[in-house]
């Protein structure tokens, strides 16, 4: 029965057209499974599990605007209520400017003379508090916060260029600088200290409670809106991050937001692939359907003969359903022996390029392959037993 089968069938069949549909069927498979494994672990790098808040410094952008109307570039309450309703943020923190001159000046081994800002955080968004922070009316030392970069660029450009003494980070802290005060209510003279560094903020840090008393007391004592905030966010690298930022116009240093960025390109180039790949399956689909209506159409009289011999519809049709499933499970064999491999190539990229990965195929990706091998194999057994049926 079989070899009789057998001999119809092969005589009848395109042997290219059958080949060209399993092509389709591979190169459709292999893309879809490498770019459902890509995009699986590219989310994976983009949104740990294990994640710990970071803090994002955000300003306002400076346009043509605010230099010929004299504006500042601030963030105004219903622009913090926006960023606070966003799920990538835990928590918000306001830059405080000081509203009145700060001038520093020492004398001995290092001696300068200096105008200088100040700028105040909630305690919360600095981090590890420094021994000596803090603040209260009546004390004339004023603890100070610098980013470590300040004192790089002063052992490195200023101290140089000027023929002074480089500063190390432990002995800085035992330097005290003059600092003096003036606004339009009056002027304050106090002792100024370094008291700890921060990689965090790049700015000159000093109590919020200091800031709030000066502003009040010898500043403009004005309210106004802050121009940079401080976020704590959940993953940085959150593409719906860089997306709201340019969104609202909100400026921030561009390498804090360059994953996010090439995750959310990585994770669109990944999904096109997914829907080519499905595309060419579906087009198989097509071929593999075409190619047995072919077989059988042009089989009419011998499987007429047979029937009328005796044999059932479900005889005749396992002999083209043994072959395709054959067929099909081999090339899925192949398929996923491909997607090792160019998982293997893609890990080790990956892994060089100092992302933690998880290695191995990820089990969403074998559940597809399985899925869609399940799913060609069933609609082409239904195609061929719905063809017999109406030719029986």
């Amino acid at each position: 029965m079989n070899k009789i089968l057998n001999k119809i069938f092969r005589s009848r069949q395109s042997l290219g057209q059958f080949l060209f549909a399993g092509l389709g069927f591979l190169l459709g498979m292999l893309m879809l499974l490498l770019s459902v494994q890509l995009y699986i672990q590219v989310n994976k790098v983009l949104n740990p599990k294990n994640t710990y808040p970071e803090y994002l410094i955000v300003s306002k952008q400076v346009g043509l605007g605010n230099m010929l109307t004299m504006a500042r570039a601030s963030f105004r309450k219903k622009d913090i209520r926006s960023l606070k309703r966003q799920p990538f943020v835990e928590d918000i923190g306001k830059f405080k400017s000081n509203q009145y001159k700060v001038i520093a000046f020492a004398k001995g081994k290092i001696p300068f003379y200096s105008e200088l800002f100040f700028e105040s955080v909630p305690d919360q968004m600095i981090g590890e508090i420094p021994e000596g922070w803090g603040w209260k009316e009546g004390q004339k030392l004023i603890p100070v916060i610098i980013s470590k970069n300040f004192l790089d660029l002063y052992n490195f450009g200023y101290a140089l260029g000027n023929g002074l003494p480089q500063i190390s980070k432990s002995t800085i802290g035992l330097l005290k600088v003059s600092i003096r005060i003036e606004g339009p209510q009056g002027k304050a003279s106090f002792q100024g200290r370094v008291v700890g560094f921060s990689e965090r903020i790049p700015s000159m840090i000093v109590p919020e409670r200091f800031m709030d008393w000066a502003n009040k007391n010898i500043g403009r004592n004005e309210e106004v809106n802050p121009s940079r905030l401080i976020l704590k966010v959940k993953n940085p690298a959150d593409p719906a991050i860089a997306n709201y930022f340019e969104r609202k116009r909100i400026q921030i240093n561009k390498d804090r937001l360059n994953a996010s960025k090439a995750g959310g390109v990585i994770k669109i180039i990944m999904s096109v692939i997914s829907i080519l790949g499905a595309f060419f399956i579906a087009l198989s689909f097509v071929i593999f359907m075409m190619s047995f209506r072919v077989v059988l159409a042009e089989s009419k009289n011998e499987i007429k003969l047979l029937i009328q011999l005796g044999y059932t519809a479900q005889m005749i049709g396992k002999n083209l359903i043994y072959f395709f499933i054959a067929f099909v499970c081999g090339l899925s064999v192949l398929t996923f022996g491909l997607v090792y491999y160019g998982i293997q190539l893609t890990q080790r990229f990956m892994i060089d390029s100092g992302l933690e990965i998880t290695p191995g195929i990820e089990p969403i990706t074998i559940l597809v392959g399985l899925a869609f091998t399940g799913l060609t194999i069933g609609i082409n057994i239904l195609v061929v037993m719905r063809l017999l049926r109406k030719q029986a």
